[in-house]
């Protein structure tokens, strides 16, 4: 039997002619109904319906949630003292008490995440596959872990903005050391973490100590007796963990990355140190980089002899109500942050220590995703494999590409060994792959997940995955989707056109990454200054739910518009609102407003207006003030050229970033700035709703901010803006935490209001008027222009120029506690100011 397939499948009018017979026929289909004015039934038959997937309304939980307060304080204390928070790799959020008693009852915990985003790797539970699926539990100990990453070819890329770092992600290996000893009382549990914060595009990494408090309440500050020469004081303020900066290096890729934690005993006391091994173009180092000791002993009492142990434990959940595992995984630059992975090409290994053979073991079984940590990517498909090739020559290993992050068990866990390529040629390219993997046979009911996952076609073209099977759903915005069961058994090629229909609307996010992939997401123009290509606005309803995914702290998956590397003219023109669900999703749901709304996100493009739009934007749990995480409604980065004109900002947060780019070892001011952000509204929602009281340290309201930027030569002025902080200009790159005095203007020459103006590109956008109906212009209105700002203190008299918001003293951590920058909030000013 041939196991090449090469299929056509082809969307003509509303009934979906499938051309596909596959060898096993599995998931055949169900035929599409007759054609109807109404094409909601046929978005839902196509994977793109509105209903909540039951994998993530099953995990909602309204009560109090241990390991999330627990976290999110840690974040709010780092941030006060001084310290950066995507340096605190946080836990995800407790099992909620429905999890605690299905785990009584079946005898055996479960995984916790149970939907998509979710951290990618490697994962021992303490749990197995046995005769007919039965689960097998057990407790396994060691006293020294081992990870390993092997990225091949051009590595691992991610493309987010959620952090001032579009090209960052993190490599953590985790475990929790139970039975540790203090002031002579045993059974005290600390989460240690081992990670790597690497910059693809800048080809340098961090390497980052985290040890938590697993034992349930703060960490006192005399728990540890020593530790590192980077975590002085790291841990007194935080209250709950300790943690370590180590100074960035260059390493490029492809590398091999060693992760290795131990418990030992070191002077009759506990302790755990970590040390990373790299070998890659130009770099070859092994460096024992920190050291933690346990203060457990008392005065003249015996010392301690036997090391404590690290444990995976498949029968009890810890005292913080989370899974006891051995993982390596990969997720977003800390603070609970999600990565999106362009590219991914890793081989992954994850070893215990066994003292009767003297030797790293790999783990008895393992799962493609983590259970511990809260950070979180999409875009990496993990399956497995054995034999040679592994990384440091283990016998089962895991296997990374780019593609659907479907949560499922590896070797020894449900799930055959190698992956099959399905390649996609699908017109338009950069529409949106939906997959959907069954979950109907025997032995895979207690491992895998049946889940929706979206992958961008934009992205790639082929997936490597397991062998089984899937459905498939295809689509785009204003093009009738296209649904198809696979059933995966060797490589399979399938063509897949989607046919123009305007009826469907916005159902899905509006990505180009080409110019000519604009055509394909726009309802007219040519690309030229003078017929700009129109993106599509007709939005019929909220996105389908794949589509509005939020982790446990609330950075969502996706943008609503994503534009990277454009160069031909676009009007972004009263766009639509990519409004998604919220609160239906799992913890901290219920706490956040019914519905969100995406980000915008521009990145590297010129030539793009956008325009007459009402913008929302995102609210998330941890809107720190100021802005730590780039969870701002709109983005621009290492973008010029670009016009932002007449749109009404109703920010939840913070509304509009404009930054540049830049590198740690090189220049630092690469790309961004000349924009022209004209005549729009910059005002606060009030409070949003939710099924529960919004909680008090998510500080997303009432702090607001209007403007924020770090570029050259903007051009900003007849704008409105009443956020509770209206402008900031940082004096720093915000890529690379470089200091840099950046030049903006803030008005024009006082004219008449009747004068037109033109940005240079947009001939079709006329810049005249003032924003407040006066008979001049120049300037922009400020809030508190001629008061004290109530929410930050700044001094504003009537008539003294420059208006400043000269407010607060900003303390910007960079890399070591060392290391910080003073600024104050909108640096530069306007001289003059609307009345």
């Amino acid at each position: 039997m041939d196991r090449l397939r090469v299929v056509t499948l082809v969307a003509l009018g509303l009934i979906a002619t499938m051309l596909f017979m596959p060898i096993s026929a599995v998931l055949a289909p169900t035929a599409p109904a007759a054609a109807a004015p109404d094409v909601t039934a046929e978005l839902a038959a196509a994977g793109f319906g509105p209903s909540v997937p039951a994998s993530a309304a099953a995990t909602v939980s309204s009560g109090p949630n241990v390991a999330s307060e627990m976290a999110t304080h840690a974040l709010s204390a780092a941030h006060a003292a001084g310290l950066s928070p995507n340096k605190a790799f946080v836990p995800r959020p407790s099992a909620s008490p429905g999890q605690v008693a299905q785990a009584a009852s079946q005898g055996h915990v479960s995984p916790l995440y149970t939907g998509t985003p979710a951290p990618m790797g490697l994962a021992y539970y303490g749990l197995k596959e046995g005769a007919g699926g039965k689960v097998v539990p057990s407790i396994l100990n060691t006293t020294s872990l081992w990870a390993q990453v092997d990225t091949q070819g051009t590595g691992i890329q991610p493309l987010d903005l959620f952090q001032s770092s579009p090209d960052s992600y993190g490599i953590q290996l985790n475990a929790v050391a139970t039975n540790i000893t203090l002031f002579g009382q045993p059974g005290y549990s600390f989460w240690t973490q081992n990670v790597v914060e690497y910059y693809a595009g800048s080809n340098f990494l961090v390497l980052v100590t985290n040890v938590w408090n697993f034992s349930g309440g703060p960490l006192s500050g005399n728990a540890l007796y020593a530790h590192g020469p980077y975590g002085t004081n790291a841990y007194g303020a935080l209250g709950f963990y300790y943690a370590e900066y180590f100074v960035p290096m260059p390493v490029t890729q492809p590398f091999n990355l060693s992760l290795y934690m131990n418990s030992s005993i070191v002077g009759g006391r506990d302790a755990v140190n970590f040390t990373v091994a790299i070998s890659g173009p130009g770099e070859n180092l092994t460096l024992p980089y920190d050291y933690v000791v346990f203060n457990s002993t008392l005065p003249n009492a015996a010392p301690l002899t036997v090391p404590s142990n690290y444990t995976a434990d498949g029968f009890h959940y810890n005292p913080l109500g989370l899974t006891n595992d051995f993982e390596v995984i990969l997720g977003g630059p800390g603070g609970g942050s999600q990565a999106d992975l362009a590219s991914a090409d890793a081989t992954l290994g994850l070893a215990y220590w066994d003292a009767a053979k003297h030797a790293y073991e790999p783990t008895p079984a393992a799962y493609s995703y983590g259970g511990e940590t809260g950070e979180t990517v999409t875009g990496a498909s993990v399956a497995w494999n054995s034999g040679s090739g592994g990384p440091g020559g283990l016998a089962d290993y895991g296997t990374m590409t780019t593609g659907p992050s479907i949560l499922r068990g590896l070797w020894n866990a449900g799930a055959s060994m190698g992956s099959y390529p399905l390649t996609l040629n699908v017109k338009p390219g950069n529409a949106f792959e939906v997959f959907t993997a069954a979950n109907n046979s025997a032995h895979l009911a207690n491992f895998l997940i049946s889940e929706s996952v979206a992958e961008p076609g934009v992205y790639t073209s082929t997936y490597w995955l397991p062998a089984g099977e899937y459905w498939l759903g295809v689509g785009l915005s204003d093009y009738q989707p296209f649904r198809v069961g696979i059933d995966l058994t060797g490589p399979l090629t399938l063509t897949i056109h989607l046919k123009p229909d305007a009826r469907t609307g916005i159902y899905t996010p509006l990505w180009a990454f080409t110019n000519n992939q604009l055509a394909a997401i726009s309802s007219s123009g040519s690309g030229t200054p003078t017929s700009p290509y129109v993106l599509f606005n007709n939005a019929h309803g909220a996105l389908p739910p794949v589509f509005g995914l939020y982790n446990d702290y609330v950075f969502p998956v996706f943008p609503g518009i994503f534009l990277m590397g454009t160069t031909a003219s676009v009007a972004a023109d009263r766009t639509a609102s990519f409004t998604t669900q919220t609160s239906t999703f799992q913890y901290p749901g219920p706490y956040l407003p019914a519905t969100n709304q995406l980000q915008l996100w521009f990145w590297n493009v010129s030539g793009v207006a956008l325009e007459r739009s009402m913008i929302s934007g995102w609210f998330g749990g941890t809107t720190y003030y100021p802005a730590v995480f780039d969870t701002s409604n709109v983005i621009f980065y290492e973008s010029s050229g670009n016009l932002i004109a007449g749109n009404d900002f109703a920010t939840e947060g913070q509304a509009l970033l404009l930054f540049s780019g830049g590198t740690i070892f090189g220049s630092v001011n690469v790309g961004g700035g000349n924009n022209t952000i004209w005549g729009n509204t910059f005002t606060e929602q009030a409070a949003p709703t939710s099924t529960l009281s919004v909680a008090a340290n998510w500080s997303g309201l009432a702090v607001g901010m209007g403007i924020q930027v770090a570029e050259e030569n903007d051009l900003i002025y007849n704008n409105y803006v009443a956020t509770p902080t209206t402008a900031w200009m940082l004096p720093l790159n915000l890529y690379s935490g470089t200091p840099f005095a950046y030049t903006e203007t803030w008005n024009i020459s006082v004219q008449k209001a009747s004068v037109v103006h033109y940005a240079a590109g947009f001939p079709l956008v006329p810049l005249k008027g003032s924003i407040v109906g006066s008979r001049l212009q120049g300037g922009n209105f400020w809030w508190d222009y001629g008061t004290t700002n109530s929410y930050n203190g700044a001094v504003n008299p009537l008539h003294s120029l420059p208006y400043v918001e000269n407010a607060t003293t900003l303390i910007l951590y960079v890399y070591g506690p060392s290391y910080y920058y003073s600024t104050y909030l909108y640096n530069g000013g306007d001289y003059a100011p609307l009345p």
